[in-house]
């Protein structure tokens, strides 16, 4: 249940990710299926991260000499870790429900205040929960399997706006 909570979390991550990367690079009015496209690229991106990460804790597990106690060490440094992101997911995503409020000034403050912070500090974030949660580990897998994880989930919103910038570079020549 852990694992699937951190998974559930990473993909919407990537999600948001993904949308973060498209804001303010596109002129077309009508913005949904703009929108839709770069959730669904963030939402992938964080799938392949997930799909790797789950490829090296199966061989994290295989590898181990003892399989129970892998195991038991792996959930630990993941329910520490429940313990930093779920906070911030919480969070993010109340402040992103006050913009379901029809009003411009809750939702310039909540922009303002909490949303821009809270992007600004993400990395910080996730160093925190992954650092906090292999920290008391006492396996060297589950520490390297954090960082791995941690690397991998740092590198998504670059490539997203990677990919973004690209994408306007292209869309700015073709008008030129």
């Amino acid at each position: 249940m852990t694992l699937l909570a951190l998974y559930l979390l990473a993909l919407l991550d990537g999600l948001l990710c993904g949308l973060r990367a498209s804001m303010g690079r596109c002129a077309v009015i009508r913005k949904r299926g703009y929108y839709r496209r770069a959730a669904f690229s963030g939402v992938a991106g964080a799938q392949m991260i997930s799909t790797l990460a789950l490829v090296a804790l199966l061989t994290v597990t295989a590898t181990g000499s003892d399989r129970a106690d892998v195991r038991e060490d792996l959930e630990g440094a993941a329910r520490r870790m429940l313990w930093v992101f779920l906070p911030y997911a919480i969070l993010v995503l109340s402040n992103l429900g006050l913009r379901l409020v029809p009003s411009n000034d809750i939702r310039s403050a909540t922009s303002v205040f909490m949303l821009g912070p809270l992007t600004a500090i993400r990395p910080v974030v996730m160093m925190v929960g992954v650092f906090y949660g292999i920290y008391s580990s006492r396996l060297v897998g589950t520490r390297l399997l954090g960082m791995f994880v941690l690397v991998l989930m740092l590198s998504l919103e670059f490539a997203l706006n990677w990919r973004a910038d690209r994408r306007q570079q292209r869309e700015i020549q073709q008008i030129l």
